[in-house]
């Protein structure tokens, strides 16, 4: 072994309690609001209509910013709407807590209003056409995301292939 010579290993104290900075990871409203995926808005107080305007954050709804800047008819916009609903509906809402007993467990299937609303969803897929453009909407309409290799035109037209099919 070799000993080295005027080294010697310092003891080292571990500092305990707060760390010097606080970590800032902030993915609230503030980060939302700089993002802009929300925005600042006004309304009134519907138990006290008199009162000065309270402020309130709004989420931007991609669709419906696309309707306000004129780019999609009413129609479209309904389309979109009612699409939003029954992704809504055929995700899980139960009418009633009560199953069907099946040998030893219960079985809750899905609901009328489920089956009804994934019929309503199969219709409007189907109208729609190509099943990447179907899954494209159903990404901008029910997760509020644009995918990037969509196109505003293709958004619009999938829109009105829908609300065709719906008589809208």
């Amino acid at each position: 072994m070799i000993a080295m010579q005027g080294l010697e290993t310092p003891m080292v104290k571990k500092r305990r309690g707060r760390p010097e900075k606080a970590v800032e990871a902030d993915f609230g409203p503030v980060q939302r609001l700089l993002n802009g995926s929300a925005v600042v808005a006004y309304r009134t107080d519907p138990d006290a209509p008199n009162r000065p305007a309270i402020r309130a954050a709004r989420t931007k709804v991609i669709y419906h910013q696309l309707w306000v800047h004129g780019f999609l008819t009413d129609e479209e916009h309904e389309a979109a709407d009612r699409y939003l609903m029954r992704l809504e509906m055929a995700s899980g809402a139960r009418d009633g807590a009560a199953g069907v007993r099946i040998g030893g467990s219960t079985f809750q299937g899905p609901s009328e209003a489920q089956l009804a609303a994934s019929t309503d969803l199969r219709f409007a897929d189907a109208a729609i056409g190509q099943e990447h453009l179907a899954k494209q909407v159903t990404t901008v309409i029910g997760w509020n995301i644009w995918p990037s290799d969509l196109q505003a035109k293709t958004f619009k037209a999938a829109l009105h292939r829908m609300a065709d099919a719906w008589g809208m």
